[in-house]
C-alpha cells in the first residue's frame, strides 16, 4: 500500500497540502490566547479553502485513476485493472482522512472564538 501511496503524484499532492493546512490550524489554537480569541482574517479563509479541496483533490485522483483501470481494460490486462482501482480508490481515502480532521479542528475553533465573543458580549 505504501508503494502505492509513495508513487502517486496526487497522492503526494494531498499530504502536502494537508501538512500546510495542518499547520496552519495548529498554530491557531496554540495561539488562541494570544489572539484574544480572535479568529478572522486572511489565513483563516485560506486553512478552510484548502481544507476543502483535499477532498476534490482525492475526487481527480479517482478519476485520474478509473482513467488508467479503462485504458488497461482496453488492453486487456486484467491483472493490472485491480491495482489501477487500488490506486483511484486510495486518492479518495486519503483526501477523506485528510479533510476531516482538519474540518472537525476549524469547527473547534470557531466553537471557541463565538462562545468567547458571547461572553465578552454578556461582560
Amino acid at each position: 500500500m505504501f508503494e502505492q501511496l509513495f508513487d502517486n503524484f496526487i497522492c503526494w499532492l494531498i499530504i502536502l497540502l494537508a501538512l500546510f493546512v495542518y499547520q496552519l490550524i495548529w498554530h491557531d489554537i496554540l495561539h488562541l490566547k494570544q489572539y484574544k480569541l480572535q479568529r478572522q482574517g486572511y489565513w483563516h479563509d485560506v486553512s478552510s479553502i484548502l481544507t476543502a479541496a483535499l477532498p476534490l483533490l482525492g475526487l481527480l485522483g479517482t478519476i485520474i485513476g478509473l482513467l488508467d483501470t479503462f485504458k488497461v481494460m482496453s488492453q486487456g490486462e486484467n491483472e493490472l485493472m485491480s491495482e489501477a482501482i487500488s490506486n483511484a480508490l486510495l486518492t479518495t481515502q486519503l483526501g477523506l482522512v485528510c479533510a476531516i480532521p482538519a474540518w472537525l479542528m476549524q469547527a473547534y475553533l470557531l466553537y471557541v472564538t463565538r462562545n468567547s465573543a458571547i461572553q465578552q458580549q454578556a461582560s
